[in-house]
């Protein structure tokens, strides 16, 4: 079997760094026209800009808050001015703010909510008119375990990737009438600017996963890439669980 991108126009939010950037390579590797999002991360995302324009000339970066409606609308406007369409929308802006849920300021709730899910929300909303009037469409959210089984001292991030398991599956619901497909990826612990000091969130997602594998990295680019692909047609409205753990 050959799987490839080629000609799919691929937007990841949040994709200056951590998962995002990975995938943001793997995907124009594979041949797809990707939009990097970043908000502030200039340098970050330009480095990678001009490191995958080495392999794929059909990428672009473009500056938004994904949690402002109007840099949304910016982002998706760029999008189509270039390439015409969108195919799939990757929801993989993410951030942690940990804390004991009688020492959690608001800010810190609301500041997690807003990036996690309400982003999720907007990014959905706004990049599936296109896919609507196409009748054609992806869109992937990155969720986690912690949505599913919770996570002690993070309250509000376990929240709200529960909210994206409960939006995705509705979404899909909605969507599936315009042929459009909507499922969100758990990973296991991979290493990111988010939890790259934390020996204690590492042991125990680890404990979670059967299978230990050098690079748990590998399996998740490898399955977005299959996700993405055309040969994936008809999976909508489920949730899957890449959890294999490093060594």
């Amino acid at each position: 079997m050959i799987i490839d991108l080629v000609n799919k126009t691929v937007v990841i939010t949040g994709s200056s760094r951590g998962i995002g950037r990975e995938a943001a390579y793997r995907f124009a590797r594979e041949g797809a026209n990707v939009i990097i999002n970043y908000k502030s991360s200039y340098e970050q995302a330009e480095s990678l800009l001009q490191e995958i324009k080495k392999i794929n000339k059909n990428c672009i970066a473009v500056k938004a808050d994904v949690t402002k409606v109007k840099e949304v609308e910016h982002l998706y406007q760029e999008t189509i001015k270039t390439f015409g369409r969108v195919d799939v929308l990757l929801n993989n802006a993410g951030l942690c703010s940990d804390n004991r849920i009688n020492m959690m300021s608001e800010d810190q709730w609301k500041d997690i909510m807003d990036v996690n899910l309400n982003s999720v929300f907007l990014c959905s909303k706004i990049f599936s008119k296109d896919m609507i009037k196409n009748e054609s469409g992806k869109i992937i959210n990155i969720a986690s375990m912690k949505g599913q089984i919770g996570c002690e001292g993070q309250t509000n991030y376990s929240a709200s990737k529960a909210g994206v398991i409960g939006f995705t599956k509705a979404l899909a619901k909605e969507l599936g009438h315009f042929k459009i497909s909507v499922n969100a990826v758990c990973p296991g612990f991979i290493v990111t600017d988010l939890n790259r000091h934390n020996e204690e969130k590492q042991t125990a997602a680890n404990s979670l996963s059967v299978i230990k594998q050098d690079n748990a990295l590998d399996d998740l680019m490898n399955f977005l890439v299959f996700l993405l692909s055309d040969h994936c047609k008809g999976v909508s409205g489920r949730i899957f669980n890449i959890d294999s753990r490093i060594k």
